[in-house]
């Protein structure tokens, strides 16, 4: 009975809402999915409407020992998959990222020497205290990370961008990022399933 009562205690989900230009467009939940021993799991899904686009947008990655073994990000536009990133383990070089979608289909496959630690989806789930870098599961590339103050972290992203995130003991608070111009802020809810690890 006590292992049933534990059952969901286990995996919680925070709830971010998506605002753009002071209004909230949609929400963006983290699922906190730890898996057998030395295997962990981060999925984020967020929904977002902004009068006639309807946008939904996912990532799963997979650890091993500390280490990514696989990512995927998806993005879909009106319900067509505009991007698609998937990064896998490899036999040659550590890492094969490929491209799909409306946007992805272009780009070459990407391949890395480096292995990836953390992620940008990772950053939902823990501060980065000392982390230099981190990996971005969209465009494939590593990315810089510095403190900007207490509780507060830039990430420059390779479209040029910064995203900014604070947290609040140890847990992801909100983020800030640009689109197209607008300012976004995805902001954990109040009174939401909210956990740091």
């Amino acid at each position: 009975m006590l292992l049933l009562l534990a059952g969901p205690v286990c995996s919680q989900t925070n709830v971010y809402d998506i605002i753009l230009a002071g209004r909230t467009i949609g929400s963006l939940r983290v699922f906190d999915d730890k898996g057998e021993a030395n295997t962990e799991t981060h999925r984020i899904e967020s929904d977002f409407k902004v009068l006639f686009y309807k946008g939904k947008y996912s990532t799963q990655t997979s650890y091993v020992q500390g280490k990514l073994v696989s990512a995927v990000c998806a993005h879909l536009v009106n319900g067509d998959l505009k991007e698609k990133t998937q990064t896998k383990s490899a036999a040659k070089s550590l890492y094969e990222v490929w491209f799909s979608g409306e946007d992805g289909k272009e780009k070459p496959k990407i391949e890395i020497d480096e292995p990836i630690l953390s992620t940008i989806t990772g950053l939902y789930y823990k501060e980065p205290v000392n982390l230099s870098e981190v990996y971005s599961e969209r465009y494939g590339r590593m990315c810089g990370i510095k403190k900007l103050s207490e509780g507060k972290y830039g990430v420059a992203l390779p479209d040029g961008k910064q995203g900014v995130y604070l947290y609040k003991n140890g847990l992801c608070r909100e983020v800030n990022t640009d689109l197209a111009g607008f300012k976004l802020r995805i902001v954990l809810k109040e009174g939401a399933t909210a956990k740091a690890r």
